[in-house]
C-alpha cells in the first residue's frame, strides 16, 4: 500500500474511532443524571432505595446522588457558582426563594411538559393525590411553568401543655371559655387570635394568680423572667408572612404583566415608602397588647428558640415547625404535649405557611437531544422518589408531611400515626400526633409569591414585630408615639426589602 493511501486509511480510522468514542460519550451524558442535597444518612438509604427502583424500570438511566456538605444556602451557592463552568446538578433540593435565583441564570428547568405528557406524566388520579398548594408552590415564580416541585414540605403547628391545659376549668373567672366547661383538646385546636388573647390567657393569668407559689401552673426558669410569655413563635418572619395572609394584609406579589416583584407591606408613593396602613397599625396594636401583657412574645425577643422555655414549663405553647418536632419534647423534663393549629383569623378558613425545600429542576447537556433526555430522566427520578411506595417510607421516616393525599390515608401512615399505640409523656406519642396533624392540613397551606430579592423581604421582616415589641414595652398603643415606631421597623424593613 502507498504511504499516501495508508495515512488516509489510518486517519480514517481514527475519525471512525473518535465519533464511536464520541458517541459512547453523549450516551452517557445523556443518561446520567446528578442529585445534590445535604440529608443525613437515613435520608439517604430511601433515596437509594428509589434509585433501585428507578434502575429496574428504566435501566438505560444512571442516578448519582451526591450528598454535600453545608445548608442549603451553602448549596444554593454552590449552584450559582457552579453554572458558569457546567459543575452543577439535574436536581437539587432548594428553597423557593433559591430556585428564583436559578431562575435568573437561565438554567431552571420547566419541568411541566414532562409533568403532563401522556405516557410518563402524572395521571389525573395523580394530580388529585398532590395537595394543589404543593404544586403552585412550584409555579409561583416571575416566569410561567413548574421550575420545583415538594419533597420536604412542613407547616407550623402549635404545641401545648396538656398535663397543664387539658381538663383545667377556668369557667368561674371566664364562662365563655369553651362554653364554660373545662379545657379540651377540641377547643385548644380550635382558636382564633381573639379568643386566645381576649379570653384564654387573661383567664390562665387570673387562674394562676390564685394558685399558692408551689402550685402555680406557670414557672418560667429565671433565665427567661424578662422575655417569657404564655404563648411563643419561634419563627419571626413566618409570624409576620401568617398574619398578613390570615388578615388579608399586603406582602409581596407579582405584576402579572411585567413579571417584577412588588413590595406590599406598606403604603407607597412613587415607590418610596409612604406610611402604614390602619390595617397594619391595628394588627400591631393587638399583638404588642398581648406581648405587653406576656400573652405572647418571640424568638426575637426571646433570643433563642421558644420550644427552649417550653420545655422546660414555663411556657404553656410554643409554635414551631412541623419538621422540628423533636424540639417540642424533653426526656428532661417530661409532660404530654397536644398538637394544634396555629391561631387563625376563622376556623372556617385556615391560613398555615408552607415550609420546607423542594427538588428543583435544572437544564443540562451539550445538546437539545440531550436536553430532553435528561430531563425526562430528572423527571422519571422525581417521579419514583414521590411514588406512594417509596414516599410512605419518607413520611414515616423523615418527619416530613406525605407528598400524597393517598399516602396520609394509607395503611401504614395511619398505624404510625396512631396516638392509642403510643405510651404517654413521650417522644413517640408527640411525633404520631404531629405526623397525623401535617396530614389533615395540607389543604390548609400557602405559600408567597417568590422572585430575585424574595428573601431579602422575608429577611427584612424578620424583625419587626421582635423591635416593636422591645421598643414599646410601656408605651400606649393608642398613642402618636407607638405609631411612630411601627413606621419607623416598617420603613426599616421596606427600605431593607427593595
Amino acid at each position: 500500500m502507498k504511504k499516501g493511501r495508508l495515512l488516509m486509511v489510518l486517519a480514517a480510522m481514527a475519525m471512525g474511532f473518535t465519533a464511536l468514542t464520541g458517541c459512547g460519550n453523549q450516551e452517557d451524558e445523556a443518561h446520567t443524571i446528578t442529585l445534590w442535597t445535604t440529608f443525613n444518612d437515613q435520608y439517604q438509604a430511601i433515596i437509594e432505595k428509589a434509585i433501585r427502583s428507578m434502575k429496574e424500570k428504566y435501566p438505560e438511566y444512571t442516578i448519582k446522588n451526591v450528598k454535600q456538605n453545608g445548608s442549603y444556602d451553602d448549596l444554593k451557592s454552590m449552584v450559582i457558582k457552579g453554572v458558569s463552568g457546567g459543575d452543577y446538578p439535574d436536581l437539587v433540593v432548594a428553597y423557593p426563594d433559591s430556585v428564583a435565583d436559578f431562575i435568573t441564570t437561565g438554567k431552571a428547568l420547566n419541568i411541566q411538559s414532562y409533568m403532563e405528557d401522556k405516557e410518563i406524566g402524572w395521571t389525573a388520579e395523580d394530580l388529585d393525590d398532590v395537595p394543589a398548594g404543593y404544586i403552585q408552590e412550584g409555579q409561583n415564580y416571575v416566569v410561567p411553568g413548574t421550575y420545583s416541585l415538594p419533597i420536604c414540605k412542613s407547616t407550623e403547628a402549635m404545641y401545648y401543655n396538656r398535663d397543664v391545659l387539658i381538663n383545667l376549668n377556668l369557667s368561674s373567672i371566664d364562662d365563655e371559655i369553651n362554653n364554660g366547661q373545662p379545657l379540651t383538646d377540641s377547643y385548644l385546636q380550635n382558636l382564633t387570635w381573639d379568643e386566645l388573647f381576649d379570653h384564654l390567657c387573661p383567664a390562665i393569668m387570673a387562674y394562676n394568680d390564685t394558685l399558692p407559689e408551689a402550685s402555680k401552673i406557670l414557672k418560667p426558669a429565671a433565665d427567661y423572667k424578662d422575655t417569657w410569655a404564655l404563648v411563643g413563635y419561634d419563627s419571626d418572619d413566618n409570624l409576620f408572612i401568617t398574619l398578613a395572609e390570615q388578615f388579608g394584609l399586603g406582602y409581596t406579589s407579582i405584576n402579572q404583566q411585567t413579571g417584577a416583584g412588588s413590595i406590599d407591606f406598606v403604603e407607597k408613593e412613587n415607590g418610596a415608602f409612604k406610611g402604614v396602613s390602619e390595617e397594619y397599625l391595628n394588627l400591631m396594636k393587638k399583638f404588642t397588647t398581648a406581648y405587653q401583657k406576656k400573652y405572647f412574645t418571640t424568638k426575637g425577643v426571646v433570643g433563642k428558640n421558644v420550644n427552649y422555655v417550653s420545655t422546660t414549663g414555663g411556657m404553656l405553647f410554643s409554635i414551631g415547625s412541623t419538621g422540628g418536632v423533636k424540639y417540642q419534647f424533653s426526656e428532661t423534663n417530661k409532660f404530654d404535649v397536644g398538637v394544634a393549629p396555629i391561631p387563625q383569623v376563622s376556623t372556617t378558613s385556615r391560613k398555615m405557611i408552607s415550609q420546607g425545600p423542594s427538588i428543583a429542576f435544572m437544564k443540562r447537556g451539550s445538546s437539545k437531544d440531550v436536553q430532553e433526555s435528561r430531563a425526562k430522566g430528572a423527571w422519571l427520578f422525581y417521579k419514583e422518589w414521590t411514588s406512594q411506595a417509596i414516599n410512605i417510607e419518607w413520611a414515616m421516616n423523615t418527619g416530613y408531611a406525605p407528598i400524597r393525599k393517598s399516602v396520609a390515608e394509607s395503611a401504614a401512615f395511619l398505624k404510625y400515626s396512631n396516638v392509642e399505640e403510643k405510651d404517654p409523656k413521650t417522644l413517640d406519642i408527640l411525633t404520631a400526633r404531629n405526623a397525623r396533624y401535617v396530614a389533615q392540613n395540607i389543604d390548609n397551606l400557602f405559600s408567597s409569591p417568590v422572585f430575585n430579592g424574595s428573601s431579602k423581604a422575608r429577611q427584612a421582616v424578620s424583625g419587626v414585630f421582635a423591635d416593636i415589641f422591645k421598643n414599646s414595652k410601656t408605651l400606649d398603643v393608642e398613642s402618636a408615639a407607638f405609631k411612630t415606631v411601627v413606621e419607623r421597623y416598617f420603613k426599616q424593613a421596606f427600605d431593607a426589602a427593595i
